[in-house]
């Protein structure tokens, strides 16, 4: 049997450690633009820290039994924070890939043009992305909102992962099967190796029995 409440407070504390690196990275959560290349090294590092977050959350819903919450009248997908800022709720379910066969793209007919002498005009010249452009910072802050949310208080959504897994018509995981987002096999950063572990972790613990027990009045 694995130490669920021990791997999750280690495991924890090494997450809380990213998000401060990209904190600093960004220079706090109040910016309203970045560099392109600033923006993908953070996604670097995000992505497989909200993975292993959603492992963590997994690990602790796992057997969990919880009384169906009433329904409140209240922002539906937001976590409010404060008197005004609203934190989007964390998934906590892994994005599945696109797998559908059918939906295939099928070129139509169109216009068939060999040649254009433009009547004079030049066409201005295709921007090609830079390094060093700016690009908007506002969905990478409150993405990071939303993870520092999830883990300060990882057994509030474990609640509300055994609430909506319980309502699924048929048995399902949170976390998809093969490899997990933001998974790389040649290790940058040692969120990847965090990200290893708690994948690991959480497949074992889901895979242990679950205790036939009825829920609280």
């Amino acid at each position: 049997m694995i130490d669920r409440e021990l791997s999750v407070s280690i495991h924890r504390a090494l997450l809380l450690q990213v998000v401060a690196t990209i904190l600093s990275m960004l220079g706090g959560l109040s910016v309203d633009t970045v560099l392109r290349k600033t923006h993908l090294s953070v996604l670097v590092l995000l992505r497989p820290a909200e993975s292993a977050t959603r492992r963590l959350i997994a690990m602790l819903a796992h057997g969990l039994v919880v009384p169906e919450r009433k329904v409140r009248s209240g922002p539906v997908g937001t976590i409010r924070k404060g008197s005004d800022e609203k934190i989007p709720a964390f998934p906590l379910f892994d994005p599945r890939p696109n797998v559908d066969p059918k939906k295939k793209h099928i070129p139509g007919f169109g216009p068939n043009i060999r040649g254009f002498d433009g009547f004079g005009i030049t066409p201005p010249a295709a921007h090609e992305p830079h390094p060093d452009d700016p690009v908007s910072a506002a969905h990478l802050c409150k993405r990071l909102r939303s993870l520092q949310a999830a883990l300060d208080n990882l057994r509030y959504h474990a609640r509300r992962l055994a609430r909506a897994l319980a309502k699924k018509p048929r048995p399902i995981r949170a976390i998809r099967p093969g490899r997990p987002p933001g998974y790389r096999k040649h290790w940058q950063h040692p969120v990847d190796e965090i990200l290893r572990d708690c994948h690991q972790l959480a497949l074992m613990v889901l895979n242990e029995p679950v205790p036939d027990t009825k829920a609280p009045p």
